[in-house]
């Protein structure tokens, strides 16, 4: 490697970039703008943020990172990522790589995921609990939260739950219970993912303006949970979809929570056959092409790096430290 190379990078995850404030829902756990763009200031002062491009090319061995690369990445699709991160990286210079659920771009429904976040939101942890069991969920009582692992940021009790409806409930009971329960308390489904995520014409307003797209799954279940025929069913029309929405010819993928116990042995064997191009995890550390498997690339939350840490040495130190030898 030349001087001022590299390879390592700073992979950074976004969900909700939004004034939660400022919505009808304004306990949903989320970055604000003011904070988005203090980090892109602690950012672009400490790392050189790249393009998803100029880190293939790194995975792929054909060219070496610039020193202190950093990769923003936007999971989920949401319409925040075209009203407010979109223009404000534009006006930055900067690009994104925005993973979408097919079902939920398309407003066919509103993700088990999100329905449990806008349900918390909406009744508090406590009440929506107790409505979750009374609907059958009853037998099945929560685990240890081992699958997703903690999060210092989370409140137990939500912690809880969420681990409930992703993990332990049967897939088909919790998809159930959520829709009753949001359809209840929250409306239609199909007219509240209109508004909650990007649809064709927003991604390709992005993609036009230089952000790249990559697939989440079609309804973003967790991987783990599914025989093999049922992935691939959550799995093989991503490739396609992404590139007729963008004219990319690359596809990359981000997987549904993306802990080591959300996807399995399977799963990698279907992407590389289904021909994606990398895959994202949310083990959190440092990037390194040289070592890391192109599937399983992990990433930082926002949350680990200021404004919500401090940025003195050490306060970020086991997160940033760079493995490279």
């Amino acid at each position: 490697m030349s001087a001022g190379t590299t390879r390592t990078c700073l992979v950074v995850m976004y969900h909700y970039v939004r004034d939660s404030a400022a919505t009808a829902f304004p306990n949903i756990r989320a970055m604000t703008p003011s904070f988005f763009d203090r980090q892109l200031d602690w950012l672009q002062a400490h790392y050189a943020p790249i393009g998803l491009d100029t880190f293939a090319a790194a995975v792929d061995g054909r060219a070496d990172l610039p020193g202190n690369a950093a990769l923003l990445t936007f999971d989920d699709g949401f319409v925040d990522h075209h009203d407010t991160v979109f223009p404000m990286l534009r006006a930055r210079g900067l690009t994104g790589t925005f993973f979408l659920s097919q079902d939920a771009c398309q407003a066919l429904d509103v993700l088990n995921v999100h329905k449990t976040h806008f349900l918390l939101a909406r009744l508090g942890a406590d009440a929506f609990g107790r409505e979750v069991l009374a609907e059958g969920a009853v037998r099945h009582a929560p685990s240890n939260g081992a699958v997703f692992g903690a999060e210092q940021w989370e409140i137990p009790d939500e912690r809880a739950i969420k681990h409930l409806l992703n993990y332990d409930l049967p897939l088909d009971v919790a998809t159930d219970v959520l829709d009753r329960l949001f359809r209840r308390h929250i409306g239609a489904p199909e007219a509240f993912a209109r508004t909650l995520y990007l649809d064709a014409a927003q991604v390709r307003t992005m993609s036009a303006g230089g952000m790249t797209f990559g697939y989440h799954t079609r309804s973003h279940q967790m991987l783990s949970r599914l025989d093999v025929s049922r992935q691939r069913e959550e799995l093989e029309a991503g490739v396609t979809w992404v590139r007729e929405l963008t004219g990319q010819r690359e596809v990359s993928f981000c997987y549904p929570w993306g802990g080591p116990g959300t996807y399995t042995a399977d799963t990698v064997d279907l992407l590389g056959s289904l021909g994606y191009s990398m895959a994202f995890c949310t083990v959190r550390r440092r990037a390194n092409t040289a070592t890391d498997g192109r599937f399983e690339v992990p990433r930082l939350d926002t949350r680990d790096l200021p404004p919500y840490t401090s940025g003195d040495t050490g306060s970020v130190a086991a997160v940033l430290r760079d493995e490279e030898a």
